[in-house]
């Protein structure tokens, strides 16, 4: 390299590359176009920080008058030197966009007389100088994303004094400087999500008196002073969302007289007032996902102007029949994902202005008649997934402008005649997923010009004389019922009718006019039946159809022409079905069919012309029909194929042809796996420019084959799992320069030899595992900076150099379990700050304290330890599952104070003593404590802690009958519990009512005496599943005793 060990690598579009060896200052060019200036494929590296390079941007192109955007394409600029920019007089934004920028000068932007914007977003910026915008008077949009800042200096902000947008979202800020915004006045728009902000100045918005929107969500607050935004009486939109807030104070909005919408999702807030609100605008505000737990008229006392009321996914039990009396503007109400067992007959009376009703995925069984009594313009009900069993005869009475409803996934099963009578525009109808046998013949008959789609799949209908003269309907659902057979002409009242879904019934056969009248059908499924017999002229009514599905049925022949009345269709399945062989004439009658699937039939002979004689086919899939050679030019229009599916043919020959042009002329996949191919012909694809996925794996080949590719290929995916390639050599995928993922495991490959990965700078994905290698060389990932994604499991590995992944700065995945690893140096990942997903389980580590790994605490969301000799753990804030099965953790590190975002944790089998070192991980949702040493017994009272816990697993734990007491408390958000494996010779039936949403229950190798299962279940209404040891006659393992439909 030169004297001053810098590297300055420069490709502009001419194709020209530059060296810094020089002292002199290099030019970028920046290509104008139209308001675009692009810097493409520019290369700027640090080698030498005490001698940094100077270069700056030269336009080239354009009249330089006008004004234009700098943008950098497939560019790394780890260093911008000062004056960057200043050549460039008319560019007015500024986008600093994954250049892999470390380092800016302070005087970068000098010069931007002009600029308006500048955006600096995914970059590794080790800092922001404390002057880097000063002097920027015209700067009226700042965005700093994802850069890693941790605070938010004053002095950036001190010249912007026009600045109207500002966004510094993903980084890592945890409070604001109180005068921060005391030259910026005139921010319209704040936007400082997905940070790390604990708590917020009283005065820190103060001096943005003209601010519109401010938007903090995902961040860590707890509290929020009631005069945060006392001086922000412009704000519409206030977005908090995403926080720990568990309470908001009751003069908080006092001021806020145009705010139109507030969001409190994800938080933890258990009651929610406001005492002071003068909105003179339509309100909406957005409180689902939180803790509360019942509603009553004082939760909306000053909120006359409220237009929309987001309350789903909350824990309530119980609403008040008043609740929504001073809200009387209400036009919309959403209660979905609760806990509510009834709806008041009150609930919405006055809202005369109500639009959409929704309370689904709720407890309810049965709903009042005069629910709806008021609201004459309603227009959506949605009562999706509830337990009703029955609908009041009144209940959708007087509803004239309905045009929605669903109570799909309920237990009805007889509606009256008459119901829908005063729905007469009632456009769209869900009664999917219910126990409807039938329904009346005239159940429609008022909406026989409004109904459009029509959802009653899941049912057990079996006939289908309701749907006579549906005028209007254009989607009709009937799949998973019990048709045997579609009456003839019954839908030819329905002449709009476009997608038919017959699919999963009990139809034996298809008649001449079965589908009478159904001259404009485009989607017909008729899969997953019994079909054995097709009439010869079953589809000469529906000429139009550009999609039948006739797969999973039994199919043994088809009648000569049955398809020639289809001139428009495009796509056709086949597939598991019983044909033995196929019609010449097939494709040729079906002109513009672009998707064919004939997999599983067991076809004795394909006639190798068959793909001859359809000229634009795009995707056709032949799995497990054998095809023991592939000949040449086997396809009439290989250019056209988009997709080519030919796994578990037995293809053990290849024509060197038999891809000539195949993915020559647009991006094509092509799947060979499974087969028995030992080699690829030289120049095999040597046409195939654009192949973009081609997938060999689980052949015989014993080499890469690259002969079989041309230089200028642009291959993005290689698959070659489960071949028998043991040896790899340096240059075997020099011709795959634009490949991104490359899976290599299971191949009983010996080691990696120095420059094997060499040309495959743009791989993201590299999977090695289950092989033979037992040791890396530092330097084999060192070209390979644009990895996000490395699987080395299975191999066997003892250690590994601790600069081996220094030039993997993307790396996010690595996979590292089932070595020979004792130890990881804690250099390892230094150099990995995007690193999320670690899994280093089945190792034989003695010690992975994560929070010696500096460069992870702030990334690693997900990590896999399990199957270690472990004794201590220390979580880190940003983890969100930790699976540490099977070691010996007798201690678990939470620090005091510590945020955690944890959700799912597994740390059975070890030797925990307690569960209190996890209650700061109030996030959690699932738990895994089994088989832990526990003493004194599980206090099951400290699960309360975790306000979101869904799954928790407390087998093995020795526990016995009277261990099970919760004094009192619920646990409504539990659906699953497993005490397998305890000493319980009975459950206690107060216990089980803690766990009023319990789905399912897990009993399994306990004393129990003689159970009675329905105690269980009229103890637990919601359990679905009731695990218990089998009968003694029983051989199978375990007895689930399940409620099913």
């Amino acid at each position: 390299m030169s004297m001053r060990q810098v590297m300055l690598i420069l490709v502009v579009l001419a194709g020209i590359s530059i060296s810094a060896s020089a002292t002199a200052e290099t030019t970028i060019s920046c290509i104008n176009k139209g308001s675009r200036c692009t810097v493409t494929n520019a290369t700027v590296r640090i080698t030498d920080r005490r001698n940094l390079p100077p270069y700056r941007l030269e336009l080239n192109g354009g009249n330089g008058a006008t004004d234009f955007t700098v943008v950098f394409a497939e560019s790394i600029l780890e260093y911008v030197p000062e004056y960057a920019f200043a050549s460039l007089e008319n560019a007015t934004v500024i986008r600093l966009f994954q250049t892999q920028t470390h380092l800016l000068h302070e005087d970068a932007f000098q010069g931007l007389g002009r600029v308006s914007a500048i955006m600096i977003a995914e970059n590794p910026l080790e800092a922001l100088p404390v002057g880097i915008f000063r002097g920027l008077g015209t700067l009226k949009t700042l965005k700093l994303v994802d850069i890693g800042l941790d605070v938010l200096s004053p002095e950036w902000f001190r010249d912007l004094v026009n600045l109207n947008f500002l966004t510094v979202s993903k980084n890592r800020i945890r409070t604001l400087p109180a005068g921060v915004f005391q030259l910026s006045t005139k921010i319209w728009s704040l936007d400082l999500t997905n940070n790390a902000i604990e708590s917020l100045p009283e005065t820190v918005f103060d001096p943005l008196v003209d601010v519109e929107s401010i938007k903090l969500d995902s961040n860590q607050l707890y509290d929020l002073h009631e005069n945060l935004f006392a001086n922000t009486g412009d704000l519409k939109v206030l977005t908090l969302s995403n926080n720990s807030l568990s309470l908001i104070s009751p003069i908080l909005l006092r001021n806020l007289s145009q705010l139109q919408e507030l969001h409190l999702r994800w938080n933890r807030i258990e009651e929610f007032q406001l005492l002071l609100f003068p909105s003179v605008e339509p309100f909406s505000l957005d409180l689902r996902n939180n803790l509360l737990i019942a509603l009553n008229r004082t939760t909306l006392t000053a909120l006359e102007n409220l237009d929309a009321i987001l309350l789903n996914d909350n824990r309530l039990t119980y609403i008040a029949p008043d609740t929504f009396h001073d809200a009387v503007n209400t036009s919309l109400i959403e209660l979905d994902d609760n806990y509510l067992e009834e709806l008041p007959g009150e609930l919405l009376a006055g809202l005369t202005y109500l639009r959409v009703f929704s309370a689904s995925s709720n407890k309810i069984k049965a709903v009042p008649e005069e629910l709806f009594l008021e609201n004459l313009e309603v227009k959506e009900i949605r009562l999706l997934n509830n337990l009703i069993e029955k609908l009041p005869e009144r209940f959708l009475a007087e509803l004239p402008l309905l045009e929605e409803l669903d109570l799909g996934q309920n237990l009805l099963s007889n509606l009256s005649e008459d119901a829908l009578v005063d729905c007469p525009k009632l456009r769209v109808v869900h009664l999917q997923h219910n126990r409807i046998v039938t329904l009346p013949e005239r159940f429609f008959q008022r909406q026989n010009d409004s109904i459009q789609t029509l959802e009653l799949e899941g049912n057990r209908i079996s006939r289908i004389e309701f749907l006579g003269g549906l005028k209007r309907l254009t989607r009709l659902d009937l799949e998973g019922n019990m048709l045997e057979v579609v009456p003839s002409g019954q839908l030819a009242g329905s002449p709009f009718l476009s997608r038919l879904q017959i699919g999963s019934n009990h139809l034996q056969m298809l008649l001449s006019d079965t589908f009478e009248g159904l001259g404009k059908l485009k989607v017909l499924n008729v899969s997953n039946n019994a079909i054995s017999f097709i009439a010869p002229r079953s589809f000469d009514t529906v000429p139009t159809l550009s999609e039948l599905y006739l797969h999973d049925n039994q199919i043994e022949a088809l009648p000569d022409g049955i398809f020639a009345p289809l001139s428009t269709l495009k796509k056709l399945t086949l597939n598991n079905n019983f044909l033995t062989q196929l019609d010449p004439r097939l494709l040729p009658g079906l002109p513009k069919l672009q998707a064919i699937d004939l997999s599983n039939n067991p076809l004795t002979d394909l006639p190798s012309s068959f793909l001859l004689q359809n000229v634009n086919l795009e995707t056709i899939t032949l799995n497990s029909i054998r095809l023991p050679k592939l000949p040449k030019h086997f396809l009439l229009k290989p250019r056209l194929v988009k997709t080519l599916s030919l796994e578990m043919c037995s293809i053990g020959e290849l024509d060197p042809e038999a891809f000539w042009l195949f993915g020559s002329l647009s991006p094509t996949v092509l799947f060979l796996r499974g087969n028995e191919i030992a080699a690829l012909p030289e120049g095999l694809f040597r046409t195939s420019r654009k192949l973009a996925v081609l997938d060999l794996s689980f052949n015989q080949l014993a080499r890469v084959s690259s002969e079989a590719f041309s230089s200028d290929n642009t291959l993005q995916e290689l698959y070659l799992e489960g071949n028998k390639i043991h040896q790899l050599k340096a240059g075997d995928f020099a011709k795959f320069s634009s490949l991104k993922v490359l899976n290599l495991q299971n191949n009983g490959i010996e080691q990696l030899p120095g420059g094997v990965f060499d040309g495959l700078g743009n791989l993201k994905v590299l999977t090695v595992g289950e092989n033979k290698i037992t040791q890396l060389p530092a330097t084999i990932f060192a070209k390979l900076s644009n990895l996000e994604k490395i699987g080395l499991n299975s191999l066997q590995l003892t250690t590994l150099d601790k600069t081996v992944f220094n030039n993997q700065p993307n790396l996010q995945s690595l996979f590292l379990q089932d070595n020979q690893l004792h130890e990881l140096d804690t250099e390892l990942f230094r150099k990995n700050p995007l690193m999320t997903n670690l899994n280093v389980a089945h190792n034989g580590l003695t010690r992975f304290l994560l929070t010696d790994y500096k460069q992870l605490n702030e990334s690693l969301r997900q990590l896999d330890v399990s199957d270690n000799s472990l004794v201590t753990f220390a979580v880190t804030a940003a983890l969100k599952d930790l699976r540490a099965s099977r070691n010996q953790i007798a201690s678990i590190v939470a620090p005091v104070g510590q945020a955690f975002s944890v959700v799912n944790v597994d740390l059975s089998s070890n030797r925990l003593p307690s569960i209190e070192p996890l209650l700061p991980f109030v996030h959690l949702e699932t738990l895994d404590f089994s088989d832990n040493p526990l003493a004194p017994q599980l206090d099951f009272t400290l699960l309360g802690h975790f306000y979101n816990l869904t799954r928790l697993n407390v087998s093995s734990l020795q526990l016995s009958a009277p261990d099970l007491s919760t004094d009192g408390l619920l646990l409504p958000t539990i659906i699953s519990l497993d005490l397998s494996g305890n000493e319980l010779h009975f459950v206690p039936t107060e216990f089980l009512r803690s766990f009023p949403n319990l789905e399912e229950l897990l009993l399994t190798n306990n004393p129990l005496g003689t159970l009675e299962y329905s105690t269980f279940f009229a103890t637990l209404p919601s359990l679905k599943v009731l695990g218990l040891d089998p009968e003694p006659e029983d051989d199978s393992e375990v007895n689930l005793v399940q409620i099913t439909e």
